[in-house]
Formats: C-alpha cells, sequence, structure tokens
C-alpha cells in the first residue's frame, strides 16, 4: 500500500528532498496541504524543513509568474497570526521571513508587517526575531522603527526568546541593543536556534557575547 500523503511530506521534510516534495505540491493540492499543516508541527525535525519548504515553493510560483498567488498565501499568514483567525500562527512569522529571504522583491512592505503584527501577541515574539535575525541588514529599518516593541523583548525571563533576540540583534548590526546585551552576558543556559539548516546550541553568554562583536564590527 503506497504511503499516506502525511507520511510522504514528513519522509520529503527529514530527508530534505525539497525538489521531489514541491514537484509533488504543485501537482497535488493534497500535498500543498499538507505541508502547510507541517509549520504547525511539535517536531523541530519536520517544522523548520517545513518553513524551508514553503518558502521556496513561494519562490518557485514567483519565477513562474504567479505573484498574486504568492501574495494572497503571504496574507493568509497573517491573517492567521491575528485574533480573527481564531487561533495563533505559530509559524507565520518564520514563514513570511524565510519567504522574504528568497524573495527580497517582497522585503517592502511585508518586512515591517512582520514586525507589527508578530510583537503584538506575547506568543509570537520569539517567532518575530528570529524572523529578524534571518533578514538581518534587509529589515534595519523597520528594527529601528519598530525599537520599543523589539527591545522590550529582552525583558523576558525566559532564556530561548533573550537567546534569538540576542542573536537576532547581532545579524542586524542594532547598536541600541548593547547596553541590554551586555546585562546577559553572564549567563549560561543553553540556548538552541535553527540557522542556515541547522540546529546550533550556545550557552545565552556565548549567543549575546557574538552578537555585541558583530555590532560592533558593524559600527567601525
Amino acid at each position: 500500500m503506497d504511503k499516506s500523503i502525511k507520511q510522504q511530506v514528513k519522509d520529503l521534510l527529514e530527508k530534505r528532498d525539497y525538489d521531489r516534495l514541491l514537484d509533488l505540491c504543485d501537482k497535488d493540492r493534497h500535498f500543498w496541504k499538507e505541508l502547510r499543516f507541517c509549520l504547525y508541527d511539535i517536531n523541530e525535525s519536520i517544522r523548520w524543513p517545513a518553513i524551508e519548504a514553503v518558502a521556496k515553493l513561494m519562490q518557485r510560483w514567483w519565477k513562474s509568474g504567479q505573484k498574486d498567488r504568492v501574495r494572497e498565501y503571504i496574507r493568509n499568514l497573517f491573517w492567521s497570526i491575528t485574533d480573527e483567525s481564531g487561533g495563533i500562527g505559530w509559524s507565520s512569522p518564520q514563514t513570511i521571513a524565510e519567504i522574504i529571504a528568497k524573495i527580497p522583491e517582497l522585503l517592502d512592505p511585508y518586512r515591517s508587517v512582520m514586525i507589527a503584527h508578530a510583537f503584538e501577541e506575547l506568543p509570537l515574539i520569539r517567532s518575530g526575531l528570529w524572523g529578524i535575525g534571518r533578514l538581518g541588514k534587509e529589515i534595519t529599518d523597520a528594527v529601528d522603527f519598530f525599537q520599543g516593541k523589539v527591545l522590550a523583548a529582552f525583558q523576558s525571563e525566559d532564556a530561548e526568546t533573550l537567546g534569538v533576540a540576542a542573536w537576532a540583534m547581532g545579524e542586524v548590526g542594532f547598536r541600541p541593543a548593547l547596553p541590554l546585551l551586555k546585562k546577559l552576558l553572564e549567563r549560561n543556559e543553553h540556548v538552541r536556534i535553527y540557522i542556515e539548516g541547522v540546529f546550533c546550541e550556545k550557552p545565552l553568554g556565548q549567543w549575546v557575547k557574538e552578537a555585541i562583536n558583530k555590532i560592533n564590527l558593524n559600527h567601525k
């Protein structure tokens, strides 16, 4: 018996066989529907490749002239973040950021909208911070505009949130974060962040130190 669509999608995500998965999504909407479900899988080894796969599919659609289809899906992601959707789109900010990274033409206006939406919902702040880190210097102006909300993330007691915030500020080279970062140098809780297809784990203080170095280097 053939594997279920659900299992096929998960197998392809675990193997990072994106080309095969995207071909199936283009041929059969049931694969595309299942891939969207995987954005909210509790297993990070499924969820993060799903984020990358969705962005690659959007890039494929964009290049093939299906730009309205891409924009419609991004609007759906934003809608999933809002209260009106009836639920929180846990992976929506990361997915939006990954799509923007693959399609730079979408930087304006979606980089600002991504921050505005994510930082309105407490459970999505870490997701929004990851999106900021993923886009790095491409999003500096938007981070500056929302500086108060972004830096407020450093009030968190959660080590993972603080780690992602530190990494993100380093990627942006955001100097106003320096005083807040320096207060965290002695923290040694381990924080794991998904960066360029790999899970990276370091003590919080190490993430902070690297962020400070990047910011200082950026402003020399």
